[in-house]
């Protein structure tokens, strides 16, 4: 009798009993997908829901992401052009450990610089795994201190089947590693290229050519955009990276159903009706009806809302796009809110940081200056050397040349609204501080310009540059001897601050090099002031239909001549490829451009006064020193009759601040 007779003869259901639990043992499970996988596994490790499992309901959003980065979808690159705290890191940290356990292979996860690559580890990838592996119970990840000698690294988080290799991307060592199955592009957009040209991107994908012919790889690249070069398609030098990659997919965004009509659309900033004096009563307007959608409206419509595809197209991969609008962490107040600020401080950067921190877009620098004759044009009617009342900072730029100095005066505003006081170009010779075109500017930094309230103000600083290097020993020798005066050197470059730390200075005097213990050169950084400045040029006030002067708004007097305009516009910004290297720089479209590097150390010498930093109790503060006049509810002080009475005889006057520096020991 054979054995399966007798088994069968021992109970009659066994043998089924048996195929069956040997059938289920062995079946294939059905691949888990990344969303179904997330809340089981991950909990938050900062923020307000810091502890708690990952939910859908926090960023419905990312419920779609999840699922193209799933083992079965067949993407092999998933785009995201994301907003600030929009959830999207988090969720590259836990797609790595799905990978992990699901299906173990290599990952490269690149980040742009050092300081990235150990704020990853330490505060982000570390702290999940340890809270991932805590809650679970699993042990995927092989721990630092593996008596086997495979333990994982710093940068380095080993598991059964492959590894987690987090890299520096402006780092070609780090980008020429082990081949890889996946990778994640982490804030793509700041990657530099190398020091040799080399493109870092090129570098990634390189580590994925072994599974390019079956097409098995898979790719995440997040960021918040940069910069946007103007190209229509992105392709142009320069260009933002992550913006490039969002336009070459299928450019996915999120659409809500209006309450009213259930027209189904984008949230979009032409659509906010922003309440200036009321943010949190902002609202936003349905393109279809004209609903006005508030707030309590926003999140169940974000809720229920869904990704819509706008291109079409089998070369397109998944593409999506995450904004401030979308983000249950964000409200229509705090959007406003942060439009308000970025429009009160009027500088480029800060609108820059608005564009692409909260509505997730490059922006596109206004490099270029607008025609001279329509600056002309818009002129005021305002008078020469008096100060207007809203420049509570006055400071100056000049730019020494052989035969004379340029100088221009200018008032700036607390929402960064200037006014040229004066512009003036001083003939005379400049070999000589104690002659020629010097005292003419050392009458105008000892003069006492009128001001809006009846007063005198003299500069709050005066900045004085070298011009062609040819006067650079008596800039500084000039400087040394008044205070409020500052010997400055130009500095090129993005990244470059307004004004920097200055630095003790040696000059060579008639053959014998002499350390002046207060000549100190002031660096200037004129690519961010020059972008500004040419950017507040672009902005319409009155004369162009506008209900208010804009922040930031450049106020001319009809006392400026025509060349003061064409010098202040003498500039463009340049990109080229070089070599296969993006360059890029300030040219000159005229010869000369005085007056604007003028405007541009005046605008370094207010950053010093503050302009950017002082806090609105210290702006009031400014306004009551400066003597802004009494509203209509203080009362006037009682004026006596006059009297007969000789007037007592003046006291010794006192030195000023300004003379005792003068007579300091040289």
């Amino acid at each position: 009798m054979s054995a399966t007779a007798d088994l069968s003869f021992g109970h009659p259901g066994a043998l089924r009993l048996l195929a069956g639990t040997l059938a289920e043992a062995i079946r294939p499970k059905p691949p888990i997908s990344f969303r179904d996988w997330l809340p089981a596994n991950i909990n938050l490790i900062d923020g307000p829901m810091r502890g708690e499992a990952w939910s859908i309901d926090a960023a419905p959003y990312l419920g779609e992401i999840a699922d193209c980065l799933s083992q079965e979808h067949p993407s092999n690159l998933v785009t995201v052009r994301k907003c600030q705290q929009s959830g999207a890191s988090i969720l590259a940290l836990a797609w790595c450990l799905y990978i992990a356990e699901i299906c173990p292979d290599n990952i490269l996860y690149a980040v742009p610089g050092i300081d990235a690559l150990q704020d990853i580890n330490g505060q982000k990838l570390q702290p999940l795994i340890d809270a991932w592996q805590k809650r679970t119970g699993k042990r995927i990840i092989v721990p630092v201190t593996a008596r086997s000698g495979f333990g994982s690294t710093t940068y380095e988080k080993r598991f059964a089947g492959g590894s987690i290799n987090l890299a520096n991307a402006n780092s070609v060592m780090d980008l020429s590693m082990k081949t890889t199955r996946y990778g994640v592009k982490d804030e793509v957009s700041k990657w530099a290229d190398t020091p040799n040209g080399d493109d870092p991107e090129a570098l990634f994908f390189g580590r994925f050519t072994a599974f390019r012919r079956q097409k098995s790889y898979k790719i995440l690249e997040i960021s918040t955009p940069e910069l946007d070069s103007g190209d229509e398609l992105g392709e142009g030098p320069g260009h933002c990276r992550i913006d490039r990659s969002f336009r070459r997919s299928d450019q996915r965004f999120w659409h809500i159903a209006c309450p009213q009509c259930a027209h189904e659309f984008k949230q979009s900033m032409e659509l906010l009706k922003i309440d200036r004096d009321h943010p949190h009563r902002t609202v936003l307007g349905c393109p279809q009806c004209g609903y006005p959608i508030t707030e309590m409206e926003r999140v169940p419509a974000v809720r229920a809302g869904r990704f819509i595809a706008e291109q079409e197209g089998p070369d397109r991969h998944p593409g999506f796009h995450v904004d401030a609008f979308m983000s249950l962490m964000m409200s229509y107040e705090a959007i406003a809110e942060d439009f308000l600020k970025a429009e009160k401080k009027g500088s480029e950067a800060e609108i820059k940081n608005f564009w692409n921190l909260d509505l997730a877009l490059p922006y596109a620098m206004r490099g270029n200056a607008p025609d001279h004759q329509r600056l002309k044009e818009r002129c005021e009617d305002y008078p020469k050397s008096k100060v207007p009342e809203p420049a509570l900072i006055f400071t100056a730029g000049a730019d020494v040349q052989h035969d004379g100095i340029f100088v221009e005066a200018v008032g700036f505003a607390e929402d960064r609204q200037t006014w040229t006081v004066i512009a003036e170009f001083l003939p005379g010779t400049t070999d000589d501080v104690n002659g020629g075109a010097w005292l003419a500017l050392d009458e105008i930094y000892r003069q006492e310009f009128a001001d809006a309230f009846g007063g005198a103000r003299r500069l709050d600083a005066l900045a004085v540059d070298a011009g062609d290097g040819q006067r650079v020993n008596q800039a500084y020798e000039w400087c040394r001897r008044r205070p409020d005066c500052y010997a400055i050197r130009g500095m090129h470059g993005r990244g470059v601050p307004a004004i920097g730390t200055p630095r003790k200075t040696s000059v060579t005097r008639r053959g014998k090099k002499k350390k002046f213990g207060s000549a100190q050169a002031w660096p200037v950084g004129t690519w961010s002031l020059k972008g500004e400045f040419y950017g507040n040029l672009h902005k319409t006030g009155l004369a162009g239909g506008e209900a208010i002067y804009p922040p930031g708004y450049c106020h001319f007097g009809k006392f400026l001549n025509e060349e003061y305009f064409r010098q202040i516009t003498a500039e463009y910004f340049h990109q080229q490829i070089v070599k296969g290297r993006l360059q890029e720089e300030w040219r000159k479209s005229r010869r000369d451009n005085h007056f604007l590097d003028c405007r541009i150390y005046a605008m370094a010498m207010a950053e010093l006064r503050g302009l950017s930093t002082m806090t609105g109790d210290q702006w009031a503060a400014l306004r009551a020193k400066i003597g802004r006049p009494a509203d209509l509810f203080t009362a006037r002080p009682a004026v006596a009759p006059p009297t007969d009475a000789a007037p007592p005889p003046d006291p010794k006057p006192k030195s000023s601040a300004r003379e005792a520096w003068a007579r300091r020991r040289t």
